[in-house]
């Protein structure tokens, strides 16, 4: 076998693997369509910014199948900003907005798809955008006032700006 002809046979493989992958995600996609597009920004004031890494956002209770649709399918820095109202955050590039309204649960995990950490290290914001799904976020630093600030949402109530305590 000549060099010329093993750069080509190498060459086409890396081009099918790569057209593999791509319709793989693409199908994806396509099997997701109940999950609707997040709403984007909104203007108000947050009572609680934090840098947090967007970890992945997950079909409710499976936490191995990320969601790809809308620009949700990796991972990356963001900012989480929350407000009496719900969170904003920066998703893949893409800012969304998980109204309060939407948040079933706040919890802690240790793993998801790809990202394992030490026990309780990630919140899992459980919402729904059109079906049932699982939000991960990892906060940089302590995450306590950015957990506690979201279980208030999730219970309806608001944390008071002072963080003197909780107001239904």
């Amino acid at each position: 076998m000549t060099k010329e002809l093993f750069a080509l046979l190498c060459a086409a493989f890396v081009v099918l693997v790569a057209l593999l992958v791509w319709l793989g995600i693409r199908g994806r996609r396509r099997r997701q369509r109940d999950i609707t597009a997040p709403q984007g920004w909104i203007d108000a004031t947050p009572s609680l910014v934090v840098d947090a890494l967007y970890v992945a956002t997950t079909r409710a209770g499976d936490p191995y199948d990320r969601i790809f649709a809308h620009g949700l399918g990796f991972r990356g820095r963001t900012r989480m900003a929350i407000d009496a109202d719900g969170v904003q955050l920066l998703a893949d590039r893409r800012e969304l907005r998980i109204p309060a309204t939407s948040i079933r649960s706040v919890e802690r995990a240790t793993w998801t798809i790809d990202r394992v950490v030490e026990p309780g290290g990630i919140i899992v914001i459980a919402h729904e955008l059109g079906a049932d799904v699982d939000t991960y976020v990892r906060v940089i630093g302590d995450d306590a006032p950015a957990f506690e600030a979201l279980s208030a949402l999730a219970r309806g109530t608001t944390t008071t700006t002072a963080g003197e305590g909780l107001t239904p």
